[in-house]
């Protein structure tokens, strides 16, 4: 009897340590009216949320309510992106940060990821809201953004470039890392001119949303490239 007496109290703390050890990890967001758009993209198609003021506010509301309100799944988040392939990246772009979730679907069931912080299922379908940006792409296309960057390193597939000084892009991030799209031959020093969405990933070092084009502006001197060398 003692035992059993024993037994059930060890079984009764371990359940309350158990308990006590369960962490809600809600998804972070940014403040509402911090937002100044919504982008989404699988890699394919990009589009963003309405150009107009009156039709944006009203869609990334929307589109923010369905964020607010979603349920931790019991699963965690332990990778820098999806284990599941077919993800779309969400980007809610702020004047001066952007906050990336992902979103995918698994067995008919909608998830929201957000890297390390955990894995959420929207009480309200998020996939009409996805598809209604991808409508508004077509009959809209995005208008590029451009900015000039320094070239640091170069290869056939990427580049590693400095935003100049006194562009918007330079308050993101000290670097870029940037698709070579057309696998142009730079050097270390070179001024080029990059078209872009005006997307900014959260990463190190940061990415740039989609690149439409990069153009040489400046070829770098000798002497600055061997200053660069030593």
């Amino acid at each position: 009897m003692k035992k059993c007496i024993i037994m059930i109290a060890v079984l009764l703390i371990m359940t309350v340590f158990t308990a006590c050890g369960k962490t809600e990890n809600p998804v972070w967001l940014p403040e509402r009216e911090d937002i100044i758009s919504i982008g989404v993209s699988d890699g394919d198609k990009l589009a963003f949320s309405p150009n107009t003021a009156e039709e944006a506010t009203a869609f990334i509301d929307a589109f923010y309510a369905i964020l607010s309100d979603m349920k931790m799944s019991n699963m965690e988040s332990i990778t820098d992106t999806p284990v599941n392939q077919d993800y779309i990246t969400i980007s809610l772009n702020c004047h001066d940060t952007v906050t990336t979730l992902y979103y995918y679907k698994d067995k008919n069931t909608e998830y929201v990821e957000q890297p390390y912080q955990g894995i959420y299922i929207p009480k309200s379908s998020l996939e009409e809201k996805i598809e209604e940006l991808y409508r508004i792409a077509e009959q809209n296309p995005p208008v590029a953004v451009t900015f000039q960057a320094i070239v640091l390193e170069c290869s056939d597939t990427s580049i590693l470039a400095e935003p100049v000084e006194g562009s918007l892009e330079l308050d993101s991030a000290g670097q870029f890392h940037i698709p070579n799209i057309e696998g142009t031959q730079l050097q270390a020093g070179d001024v080029i001119e990059i078209a872009y969405d005006g997307s900014i990933m959260e990463t190190y070092p940061a990415q740039l949303g989609e690149v439409y084009s990069i153009t040489l502006i400046k070829q770098a001197k000798a002497d600055s490239m061997r200053d660069k060398i030593e």
